[in-house]
């Protein structure tokens, strides 16, 4: 006979409802919590060169080096590789032709795109007046923008050496791709001899600039993933940099010593290394991070220097704890907004601002100088080119006095001229000279 076995079963005791709950929320946690997927996009050799170095301290973000040239693509670890236009170039670069390496990404544009899918933050990073560089980002940008992420572009003009040829070829680059990206910053090389010495080397000379813009999208990226004491996320940077063909200032800095708020304010405004944009600052994000001796009075200080370079801005600003920065104070900065030259471009023809129309009285009256005569007795008008466009307003007492002074003289004129007539007739009698002599002195 078959032997009947008894499954047992076992009772496991219910965990606490507090642990269940801890378990819940750490297996949510990833899925529920948002992150930035930000990626750096090298495009060209000298985009490609920026990124390879910065690509070995910045964390947090995925690195992609974009070339025609298959030489230029040397692995490194933790950068991707994107070759392309190879029907176009067959390997090779574009030989400082623009238009060859735009049809050469207009060609791959579909696998350019797909780069960009389920990005937040595209930064691109370009070294216009080559070919590449020039040509082929306006294609990497208008891909990108498809995806509704945010877009920011670094770019680097040409030497004053390179000629004249590149110079025009980085500066219509540079129009067509600001109006692509969302913030754009630009960095000339020329700003490279403000930072070095005679006697630095080249290599390193360059590695200065990018170790600078390592840092400051380094202390950014920072912001965005560690929390603070008054929190920066990546929503708040999201609103500073949207928007559409904006410049931007961007910088971090750090300092120490008893007046570290002063110099930390001398520092964080002043960049070297970036262009003038000549642009208004409309939004303006910042942080300030330092160790436990951080205090409130250099906190204030900095912000209220900052808030002053524009009180009308919108402002994000931070603080956050650092134990690493002993004695230390860090600060980095963003600004963004519209360049000023094109604020009245921007504007819709019915919003731009109309000059009053100008008085009647204002019209009829004459801008000139006034001479006296002292022969003829009489007032001259000597005309002149106005120094302003607007005509200037005399006081109404002054310019009815100058009117009356402008008739007076005239019949002045007419009565002094009857009266140098009686005279010369008194005289004739006492000298007896001839009327027609008399006429003749009189002309004379």
């Amino acid at each position: 006979m078959a032997r009947r076995t008894t499954k047992i079963k076992l009772k496991r005791k219910k965990k606490p409802l507090k642990f269940r709950k801890k378990i819940l929320i750490k297996k949510k946690a990833p899925e529920t919590l948002f992150k930035a997927k930000i990626k750096i996009v090298g495009i060209g050799g000298g985009g490609g060169s920026i990124v390879s170095e910065i690509g070995k301290s910045l964390e947090k973000v995925n690195f992609v080096i974009a070339d025609t040239d298959i030489r230029a693509l040397k692995k490194k670890p933790g950068i991707k590789y994107f070759w392309f236009g190879q029907d176009f170039t067959h390997g090779l670069g574009t030989g400082v032709n623009p238009n060859l390496a735009r049809e050469a990404a207009e060609k791959d544009k579909e696998k350019i795109a797909e780069l960009f899918r389920g990005q937040d933050i595209v930064i691109f990073i370009a070294s216009l007046g080559g070919g590449l560089g020039s040509g082929a980002v306006e294609v990497f940008a208008e891909a990108a923008k498809k995806f509704g992420g945010i877009t920011f572009g670094i770019f680097t003009l040409p030497f004053k050496f390179e000629g004249k040829k590149k110079s025009s070829i980085a500066q219509k680059a540079l129009k067509k791709v600001r109006e692509l990206v969302n913030v754009s910053i630009t960095i000339s090389n020329e700003k490279i001899f403000k930072v070095i010495n005679n006697d630095t080397p080249i290599v390193q000379a360059f590695s200065i600039v990018n170790k600078n813009l390592a840092a400051s999208l380094e202390s950014l990226i920072d912001l965005i993933y560690s929390p603070g004491l008054i929190n920066i996320d990546f929503a708040d940077l999201r609103t500073i940099l949207k928007g559409r063909g904006n410049l931007a200032f961007f910088n971090t800095a750090e300092s120490s010593g008893k007046d570290k708020a002063e110099k930390m304010i001398k520092k964080i405004i002043y960049n070297p290394l970036y262009q003038n944009n000549n642009f208004t600052a409309e939004k303006i994000l910042f942080n300030v991070s330092g160790d436990s001796s951080l205090n409130m009075f250099e906190v204030e200080k900095i912000s209220r220097s900052i808030a002053d370079i524009n009180p009308k801005a919108k402002i994000i600003f931070g603080v956050s704890k650092n134990p690493s920065l002993k004695k230390k104070i860090k600060a980095v900065l963003l600004m963004a907004g519209p360049a000023k030259s094109s604020n009245l471009r921007s504007r819709p023809a019915g919003k731009r601002k109309k000059e009053a129309p100008l008085k009647e009285k204002e019209k009829k009256l004459p801008v000139a100088k006034i001479k006296k005569n002292k022969k003829a007795k009489e007032i001259i008008l000597v005309p002149f080119a106005p120094a302003f466009n607007k005509i200037p307003v005399m006081d109404t007492e002054i310019l009815s006095q100058v009117k009356k002074t402008i008739r007076r003289s005239a019949l002045e004129i007419k009565k002094a001229e009857d009266l140098e007539e009686d005279k010369k007739i008194l005289q004739e009698k006492e000298w007896e000279i001839p009327a027609f002599l008399r006429k003749v002195r009189l002309k004379s």
